[in-house]
């Protein structure tokens, strides 16, 4: 219950206050998440998740495709009530309501960081907006934070967490690992000795949190997804181990905002200077923690987890690079109450250090929230969509002729938007299918010319006897010469004037869809004659 109950000590006008700053996020995120274009990655987990007769048969297809089940069971059970795909909004929104609750009443935290963490890109959009796994990881964690007491720790209760945290996203398990860090050094570092008690309560953590990171592991690995993962081929793994080591902060640049990212690229040497000037944030944070000596090793062992995570098995997005911030509040928020309750191990008076350290936070923080209000201009006032799958399914409505129609695209991906707005079957290319789900696999065509999608698109045609659209991200009119294009990991396409003028001439443009931000899900549609 103490988890649940607010404190009561609380002024009320503290209380009314963060009500108010509460339902301000609230009002915000759920517009954000009304107006949000859901995207490939949304819809293809609902679409894993809808797999099957039953919650079984669905694991055990869903079983290698990169991540754990916790994500799937949530939207498989709410679809069971609902029967809509919009349960993947309903869930994902219900979720960061939660995990915002916990922040603005429950968590022992500064206000400044209460409230740069709130309206920041990761809590506003990313982890509430935008439908994914990575969510749950921010309401676990929190829970987790709460359910921590000096001195009567459960065990039991935070083994059971600890493993719930590793099942919502592979790279949580570095989070799981980041908290036992925390617990042991805080045993093995507290004066006097905790009794062997406090030992076995560690312990039974751990090995419950064992069981979780391996049940991780069965779900997703091996991993039907072979092109998804980092190719090494031909690298030292080595020398990539110690570059993660030594230069973590280069794998976090998108904790800036979109508008340095583009200076960065434009510019080597301000690339140089802000990927210096992240590293600098990144690790003074960690100085924020230096009179709190196992929380600064806890955090510092997160972020080197992650960089090796994200160097030598699965690139890193915004979205996994905010789970070491989310960290970091916990990690925050933990320090703050045992601070608070005189009960800090290893905790020394803030000194120069500590106080640099705490402001290089704030100022991450602060850029994460130029970042949401980057999100908050495009979704409202640019009206610049992430997707163009909600206009293409608007498109296709409009369209009584086309009902029927197999949608084909390239690259493949483009269709696994597409089941939330239309009901139209759709073909993978590369994979010589029907389906909604890409297997990025090397076992499929790797290489396709235009006259190969040209065969294909006439093939369905005859075998199926209706219409076929087809979706290419690629503009034919501005294409003159032969080229050949990378698309998604190991992906090719060959053009040649020839082979678009003959697609040109069997096909008719009937739609040519505007810019995204964040995506690259926009294309133009062609119905075959």
């Amino acid at each position: 219950m103490a988890v649940i109950v607010s404190t009561i000590d609380e002024p009320r006008f503290a209380k009314l206050g963060k009500a108010l700053i509460f339902m301000v996020w609230l009002a915000l995120a759920s517009a954000l998440c009304r107006s949000e274009t859901v995207w490939r990655d949304e819809v293809r987990a609902l679409s894993l998740a809808l797999q099957g007769d039953n919650f079984i048969d669905m694991l055990r297809q869903m079983h290698g495709e990169g991540h754990p089940a916790l994500w799937y069971i949530l939207l498989r059970a709410a679809y069971v009530v609902v029967g809509s795909p919009i349960v993947l909004k309903i869930v994902a929104l219900t979720i960061a309501v939660a995990a915002a609750y916990l922040l603005v009443f429950r968590l022992k935290l500064p206000l400044s960081i209460m409230l740069l963490s709130l309206f920041s890109s990761f809590s506003v959009y990313d982890y509430a907006a935008m439908s994914r796994n990575y969510g749950i990881s921010m309401l676990v964690i929190f829970l987790i934070v709460l359910s921590w007491e000096k001195g009567t720790r459960n065990g039991l209760v935070l083994g059971l967490l600890f493993a719930l945290l590793a099942n919502t996203n592979v790279h949580s398990v570095v989070l799981v690992g980041g908290f036992l860090a925390y617990w042991f050094f805080d045993l093995i570092l507290a004066r006097p000795r905790p009794p062997l008690t406090a030992y076995g309560a560690f312990a039974t953590a751990a090995a419950i949190a064992a069981v979780g990171i391996v049940l991780c592991f069965v779900t997703v690995y091996p991993t039907f997804n072979d092109t998804g993962q980092n190719d090494l081929s031909g690298k030292n793994f080595a020398l990539l181990a110690l570059g993660a080591l030594a230069a973590p902060s280069s794998h976090f640049m998108e904790f800036y905002p979109n508008s340095v990212l583009e200076l960065v690229v434009a510019y080597p040497l301000a690339s140089r200077i802000f990927a210096a000037l992240m590293s600098v944030l990144i690790y003074g944070s960690l100085l924020a923690l230096a009179n709190r000596r196992p929380a600064m090793i806890a955090a510092g062992l997160v972020l080197v987890g992650l960089s090796l995570l994200f160097t030598l098995v699965y690139p890193g997005g915004y979205r996994h690079q905010a789970l070491w911030l989310v960290f970091m509040i916990a990690i925050t928020a933990l320090t703050t109450h045992t601070q608070r309750e005189g009960s800090a191990v290893g905790a020394e008076a803030a000194g120069g250090g500590v106080k640099f350290g705490r402001l290089c936070f704030l100022i991450l923080l602060a850029l994460q929230v130029m970042s949401g209000i980057e999100k908050i201009n495009q979704a409202f006032i640019a009206e610049i969509p992430l997707s163009r799958s909600k206009d293409f399914g608007a498109f296709m409505q409009s369209r009584p002729d086309l009902k029927d129609a197999v949608i084909m695209a390239d690259p493949d991906y483009l269709v696994e938007a597409l089941p939330y707005y239309v009901s139209n079957r759709t073909y993978l290319l590369r994979e010589e299918r029907f389906g909604a789900i890409v297997r990025y696999t090397r076992n499929a065509r790797l290489s396709l010319s235009l006259a190969d999608i040209l065969q294909t698109a006439h093939r369905l045609q005859q075998s199926e006897h209706v219409p076929v659209v087809v979706l290419l991200s690629q503009r034919l009119d501005q294409i003159t010469a032969p080229v050949s294009l990378r698309e998604s990991y190991v992906w090719r396409l060959s053009l040649t004037p020839e082979d678009i003028s003959a697609f040109q001439s069997a096909t008719s443009l009937v739609k040519r869809f505007g810019p995204v931000v964040g995506s690259d899900e926009t294309f133009d549609a062609y119905v075959l004659k």
